[in-house]
């Protein structure tokens, strides 16, 4: 009887040490957690003539492929019919990634980024995507709560003109002016937010 209950313990332990995590569970790209987001500032600036949403996307990709990343990254920008709240799906926790590789958490999770008119981001969003540190101001034509602002977006991001506005964040900001600084003309040459979407 003993070596019946041995021999079932022992099946127990080699079950369940052949199952481990699920499938896809803990894999990592881009220096995290395929659960998680990462975050970043582009070391390139541009004016607010960057083609509208699709072209800023198309910037943020470009700004990922050539510092080596292979997620999907969106800007983190609004539109006259956009919020980028809505247009992002960001349902993990959300990160900046050093030049060494050292990671920082951000928020915990896309509700805390849309909160910070009550609760500071952990982090700046203050590392391009090469992790070098950047102190400037960013394109997001979108306020703390994740919605558009106004219709200070240079004509949804088609104009560079010097009569329009497009509303900025500052990268070194840990409160809502993180997205929500100031307005600035669209012939200035401002940063994108860039942050990865899920695989």
């Amino acid at each position: 009887m003993l070596k019946i209950q041995s021999i079932l313990l022992l099946s127990l332990i080699l079950t369940l040490i052949s199952c481990g995590k699920a499938e896809g569970e803990g894999t990592q790209s881009d220096g995290l957690a395929d659960s998680d987001h990462r975050v970043f500032a582009t070391s390139s600036s541009y004016s607010g003539n960057m083609g509208g949403l699709s072209g800023a996307d198309s910037k943020c990709k470009s700004a990922a492929e050539a510092a080596g990343l292979t997620r999907t990254y969106k800007a983190i920008l609004s539109d006259s019919g956009n919020d980028a709240e809505d247009r992002l799906i960001i349902s993990g926790e959300v990160y900046i990634i050093d030049s060494l590789g050292n990671s920082n958490l951000v928020v915990n999770s896309g509700v805390a980024l849309w909160n910070t008119d009550s609760i500071n981001l952990l982090s700046s969003i203050d590392l391009d995507e090469n992790g070098n540190t950047v102190n400037d101001s960013v394109w997001t034509g979108t306020g703390s709560d994740g919605g558009v602002f106004f219709t200070d977006n240079c004509t949804n991001w088609t104009s560079s003109g010097g009569g329009t506005d497009g509303f900025t964040g500052s990268s070194a900001s840990l409160n809502d002016q993180w997205v929500e600084s100031l307005s600035e003309a669209c012939s200035n040459s401002n940063r994108l937010y860039c942050i990865s979407q899920k695989q």
